[in-house]
């Protein structure tokens, strides 16, 4: 009969699975030219311009880096676009920054194109990215 070890040396042990850590999801909407975000707790923060151009839809996220592209063929499509640009921290680092929307005029997204993405907080997985109904 073997006997088991009475401890797991912590080089042993398997890494826990992606699954265990919970992706955050935020939703990403195109209304009256900017690009909007709300989270689960239905907090709104301005992202920055989205409108339709010369070479289609083009977008340029506010922050220290410069977010920006264009070419797109609707706002959908550069809703998308963004949503695998940016990261869970650039996000989350607007939410903390930024005032909700709701304070003041808050604008009206409810029919706005969007999308809903899901980050990892580890910058580890790819964004999910689907279409909201």
């Amino acid at each position: 009969m073997t006997s088991r070890p009475s401890h797991t040396d912590a080089t042993d042990a398997a890494p826990p699975p992606a699954e265990s850590h919970p992706a955050h999801t935020f939703t990403l909407y195109a209304s009256g030219g900017r690009v909007y975000a709300s989270n689960v707790r239905d907090k709104l923060i301005d992202l920055g311009a989205l409108a339709p151009q010369a070479q289609g839809w083009a977008y340029q996220l506010d922050g220290d880096g410069r977010v920006e592209a264009e070419g797109f063929d609707d706002a959908r499509q550069a809703l998308a676009h963004i949503a695998a640009s940016i990261t869970f921290l650039y996000l989350d680092g607007q939410f903390t920054a930024l005032q909700d929307l709701g304070d003041r005029a808050r604008p009206d997204v409810r029919g706005a194109p969007q999308i809903q993405v899901a980050l990892d907080p580890r910058g580890q997985a790819r964004p999910a990215i689907g279409a909201a109904a």
